[in-house]
């Protein structure tokens, strides 16, 4: 170590040497953080602190504090207290719900002994970098990083039908270096443990209906959802805590009924009561049916057919006329059912005929 130069007497000459042999020994006096040890510098001058055995170092000192500055040609090397990112995430069976990160500086922790340095100059703002994935949750370990220019950074966003979503990456300011007439000094903006969590809402539209979900605006972080309307024959209504879908239908023409309308005291009813639309059903004849409704599966076990189907009762026949070759119908009927078209009278007249040699009155059937 170079000695300081002797004392000087009022009127004692200053010479060079001397004057040379003081800045050395300023030189060699001025203080570094060797192994195991932290340089705390202040307004008042340089400390050094020793952890204890198992103690994190400066243990009153808030995380991410300086605790070291060195100038270093022409800017200086920065050391931190360690501080934690701390991540809450739902906890699931191999992740638990709280996670701890220790930021780093290049490829060592912030906790590492001795304590990495970060070079800054004066107007450069220290930063620690998060990157996550589009579902919030942090995917690579935080970094510390310097820079002159404001980091924005980006939020993230999960996937949505219209996007395949986004990662996040946050920079939070931990302090700004500034030029204090030549001498660095630090504007603290966080000196606390950062907590980070995915707090944006997502979802999922499940099942093989019509998504519900529609998109989400990222400009104004806003999830859309499609409401429901009824169509043909349903009506919505929004009750408490649910949107009911009711069927509506309408009677047409002059016929029977098909529907049977839902009604309370006697009155169509505005709000139907839960359940199933109910239907008239076609029914043949009580008694000696000839009119089939048939709506049967073609072999047991087989579903039911598409169609209902109305038949005769399988007879078919005619009653004719045949004068020496021409043959009138009078009747013909198939499947049960007159085919015969147009009317065809026969009528009942007397006429006089030879018994046995006597004249005699009989009824005959003739065609008008």
């Amino acid at each position: 170590m170079n000695r300081l130069p002797p004392r000087k007497k009022r009127g004692d000459p200053i010479l060079a040497e001397d004057w040379n042999a003081l800045l050395d020994a300023i030189a060699s006096r001025t203080p570094r953080p060797g192994t195991g040890l932290e340089l705390i510098a202040s307004s008042g001058g340089f400390a050094y602190s020793r952890p204890g055995p198992g103690l994190s170092p400066n243990p009153g000192l808030p995380p991410f504090a300086v605790i070291g500055i060195e100038k270093k040609d022409d800017s200086y090397q920065v050391t931190l207290k360690e501080g934690w990112v701390i991540e809450r995430k739902p906890k699931t069976d191999d992740t638990p719900a709280v996670k701890f990160h220790i930021p780093k500086v290049g490829e060592e922790t912030l906790d590492t002994i001795p304590r990495p340095q970060v070079t800054m100059a004066f107007g450069d703002t220290l930063w620690c970098k998060i990157v996550t994935d589009e579902m919030g949750e942090i995917s690579e370990e935080p970094e510390i990083l310097a820079a002159a220019e404001d980091q924005d950074g980006n939020h993230y966003y999960p996937e949505d039908p219209a996007g395949s979503g986004s990662d996040g990456e946050y920079f939070v300011k931990l302090f700004k270096l500034e030029d204090d007439g030549g001498t660095p000094r630090v504007k603290v903006y966080q000196q606390s443990d950062i907590e980070h969590w995915a707090q944006l809402w997502t979802g999922e539209n499940v099942g093989g209906g019509a998504n519900v979900f529609k998109d989400h605006k990222e400009d104004s972080n806003i999830y859309r959802f499609r409401t429901v309307r009824g169509d043909y024959g349903i009506s919505e209504n929004e009750a408490s805590d649910e949107v009911e879908l009711d069927f509506r239908a309408a009677n047409v023409g002059a016929g029977k009924p098909v529907w049977v309308v839902p009604e309370q005291n006697g009155e169509p009813a505005e709000d139907p009561p839960d359940g199933p639309a109910e239907f008239r059903s076609i029914a043949e004849r009580v008694t000696q049916p000839q009119i089939r409704v048939k709506c049967e599966p073609p072999n047991p076990g087989d579903p039911l057919p598409k169609e209902i189907r109305i038949e005769g009762n399988g007879k078919d026949g005619a009653i004719l006329v045949d004068d020496e070759g021409t043959v009138t119908d009078l009747a013909r009927w198939q499947d049960g059912l007159v085919t015969t078209p147009g009317d065809t009278t026969l009528k009942v007249e007397e006429f006089k005929v030879c018994v046995n040699g006597y004249p005699e009155t009989r009824k005959f059937l003739t065609l008008a």
